[in-house]
């Protein structure tokens, strides 16, 4: 789908062009009714409301390096009552078991197989040739896209940056993380495209992450310049599509030892266009956090109404 849009460099990235690219892809992204939007002090103070949580990892769990303040407490706090808690992260670059590694480095109780990642939606859904909704049609050759990326273990597969004719011998493009990507890369990726049009399977649709003082492009910003380049198919993984909460979702019955009520799942987030909406399209509540991440500095209340994605429940903080 070739897509027109004015976007801004990838060093000028701020929240209102972050916001303006993600309403620019709401045609393709799932809908979801308001939520009641529900004002309160801080997450643990609504725990109660809820039997399992999903947390995005990067502005809920760290931004950077750094810990969200009251990360610990929380986990403590659900552990202590007994709900369960899975991350729900969009990134595509590693494997999960490297996010949960980092976790366990931080000495977050946070176990290994309750990382979910948008790669895990991905090679779930490339593994399933049986797929009635087309989301993964079948490929031949997956070249797998991004500098600095673990390659998928999907036969055959090209590495980016490693394989000879790379741009001639792939029939489809894995775009799994931007990691020291250049307007080189890019002008490559496209060039590719306009001569080739083939399909670009999108394992993090992240538009940009909340850095200390900036915002880093992400897979979902480059994707949009490519869709300016050139028409082809594109296949998103992560949130807001359904793939990587159902994923989620059964991590955290399988955590529980029994089937939640998804109206007592909340998923906990600082991005309105991924955890929010893919929450609700899920029908899980849903909050957002803030006081970190993507509305750290102010603007949700705007953008709420602006977009029309209202969350159950608004909080500034964890704790």
């Amino acid at each position: 789908m070739k897509t027109q849009h004015k976007l801004p460099a990838p060093t000028a990235l701020d929240l209102p062009a972050v916001i303006d690219i993600y309403e620019s892809q709401r045609p393709m992204m799932p809908d979801a009714a308001a939520g009641a939007g529900r004002q309160r002090h801080s997450l643990i103070d609504i725990l109660d409301e809820f039997d399992g949580l999903i947390l995005d990892g990067f502005g809920v769990i760290n931004v950077g390096d750094g810990l969200v303040p009251g990360i610990e407490a929380l986990l403590q706090r659900a552990a202590a009552q007994n709900i369960p808690v899975v991350v729900l992260t969009n990134g595509g670059s590693f494997e999960s078991s490297q996010a949960a590694a980092k976790y366990a480095k931080w000495q977050l109780p946070i176990a290994a197989d309750a990382v979910v990642s948008s790669r895990d939606a991905l090679i779930a859904a490339l593994g399933d040739t049986a797929s009635p909704d087309g989301v993964a049609p079948a490929t031949d050759v997956m070249g797998c896209l991004g500098a600095v990326v673990t390659p998928l273990a999907h036969a055959p597969t090209l590495a980016y940056g490693q394989t000879a004719d790379f741009w001639q011998q792939a029939d489809a493009f894995a775009l799994l993380g931007v990691i020291d990507w250049t307007e080189g890369d890019q002008a490559d990726f496209e060039t590719a495209l306009i001569a080739r049009p083939r399909p670009v399977f999108v394992a993090n649709p992240d538009v940009a992450a909340p850095q200390i003082g900036q915002f880093s492009a992400e897979p979902g910003y480059w994707m949009a310049r490519a869709m300016q380049a050139a028409d082809m198919p594109v296949y998103w993984y992560g949130k807001p599509y359904r793939p990587a909460f159902d994923l989620a979702l059964q991590r955290l019955h399988q955590l529980a030892g029994r089937k939640l009520d998804t109206r007592r799942v909340a998923m906990v987030g600082d991005s309105l266009h991924t955890d929010i909406l893919g929450g609700g399209a899920a029908g899980l509540q849903t909050v957002l956090i803030t006081g970190a991440g993507l509305f750290r500095d102010g603007g949700a209340t705007h953008y709420i109404a602006a977009s029309g994605i209202q969350p159950d429940w608004i909080v500034p903080g964890l704790i």
